[in-house]
């Protein structure tokens, strides 16, 4: 081993400082189609409310995208005796992320939604306390032709506009996330925080529920997401507590190495 002074001081540096990141929960491109489920089962998309018509891998714009559709034929006469209330309007399904401290997915945002009436759709989280006791539902949805922002706290929308360089017929990217020693939901468009808001004790995220929202009409529409990842910070490792013996060995490598030269 060909040990320099630059070694021992990068090693020294980071052994002081301890090491952070971010564990992945899970990463879908939806290159293929999901796993589906009607029930909650691991590794599967299970029902939220009510099923969409379909849930599946689709080619769009020239790569293999998530497709959530729904369909006219889904509205309220048409579903189930139960299930006719505006609350099955929400058509959707999730996926567990137990764990996770952020979830994103691409979003495309389609002209088509320009001026349209009501909510379209977008991405949910629930969120969870050290009991694994649901605490919120952060929600960001595209409707009204801005993102509006969803938290238990307030138990309202709130429009938060949109992000630099917003352009219809493209993807954006949606992301919440967790900030848990100052108990707050950020949501972010782009990389770009549009809204932060109380997290009411939450510490992680249980599922991500992936949401296209009919009317008691009905309406044929798709919403096309990409890129779902879902991740959980990782604190520092804690210092060792034997580290002043740990860098004077550092140093002594590096001497002795040095005598050898010598």
């Amino acid at each position: 081993m060909n040990i320099t002074k630059s070694t021992c001081l990068a090693l020294a540096f980071s052994v002081a400082a301890g090491t952070a990141g971010a564990a992945v929960i899970t990463s879908q491109d939806f290159s293929t189609n999901p796993v589906l489920s009607d029930t909650q089962a691991p590794g599967a998309w299970y029902t939220d409310r009510y099923a969409p018509e379909s849930f599946s891998s689709e080619t769009f714009m020239g790569d293999e995208r998530l497709a959530v559709t729904i369909s006219e034929a889904d509205n309220a006469a048409g579903r189930p005796s139960g299930q006719s209330n505006v609350f099955y309007n929400t058509q959707g399904r999730k996926f567990d992320i137990t764990g996770a401290t952020s979830l994103s997915i691409d979003f495309f945002i389609d002209s088509a939604f320009e001026n349209a009436q009501g909510r379209i759709g977008g991405v949910w989280g629930a969120a969870v306390d050290g009991t694994n006791t649901i605490t919120s539902y952060p929600i960001i949805e595209f409707f009204d032709n801005q993102f509006q922002v969803y938290t238990s706290d307030t138990a309202s929308w709130m429009a938060v506009g949109t992000q630099t360089g917003f352009a219809y017929d493209s993807f954006a990217n949606l992301e919440i996330a967790i900030d848990s020693a100052n108990d707050l939901f950020s949501f972010s468009v782009d990389g770009e925080q549009l809204y932060s808001g109380a997290a009411s004790g939450s510490l992680f995220f249980d599922t991500v529920i992936l949401q296209n929202i009919n009317t008691d009409a009905g309406v044929d529409r798709t919403i096309y997401f990409d890129n779902l990842v879902a991740t959980s910070e990782m604190a520092p490792v804690p210092l060792p507590a034997s580290l002043p013996l740990l860098l004077a060995g550092v140093g002594g490598l590096y001497a002795l190495r040095r005598r050898k030269r010598t």
